[in-house]
């Protein structure tokens, strides 16, 4: 990759508005590493989700299309259509780390990797969602707890 070009890094937090960001006013909050990257890179200070819904909101982010144009309506609806394999396209090495709630729940999405961590025992897709954490709890020998099967 062209060392000329910047490293691109999306953070997107639930349910935090820029108002408790100290870097970005509110000088109540203690954010010391937030505030590093608000005052090194960019910050977006009005920005508005497209739906109200977790899957509708992330797919309409991640499509660049409201959810009336990309069929995302409502949580569990399959999705996993990006602009980040442009960026891949474009020489970039694209990591998702968390939760993106696609469905299905692994799908690359673009990214060349994907390190699935919702920390949420439910059975989709027919099947257990087992996420990064649930593996390194398994690897450990350790049970989770509430696991029901």
């Amino acid at each position: 990759m062209d060392d000329q070009r910047p490293d691109i890094i999306l953070i997107v937090t639930d349910q935090q508005r820029y108002d408790t960001i100290h870097a970005l006013g509110a000088s109540h909050m203690d954010t010391p590493n937030i505030d590093r990257l608000v005052e090194h890179g960019v910050s977006f200070d009005q920005c508005h989700v497209t739906a109200p819904s977790c899957v509708p909101s992330r797919a309409s982010l991640f499509s660049g299309d409201y959810p009336h144009t990309n069929g995302v309506l409502a949580n569990g609806t399959e999705w996993s259509r990006t602009w980040v394999s442009e960026l891949a396209d474009a020489g970039y090495h694209c990591v998702n780390i968390g939760k993106m709630h696609t469905i299905p729940y692994d799908a690359k999405a673009g990214f060349h990797e994907r390190l699935v961590v919702e920390n949420k025992d439910r059975f989709l897709e027919g099947r257990w969602c087992t996420d990064e954490w649930d593996k390194a709890i398994l690897n450990a020998g350790h049970a989770k707890p509430g696991r029901l099967s």
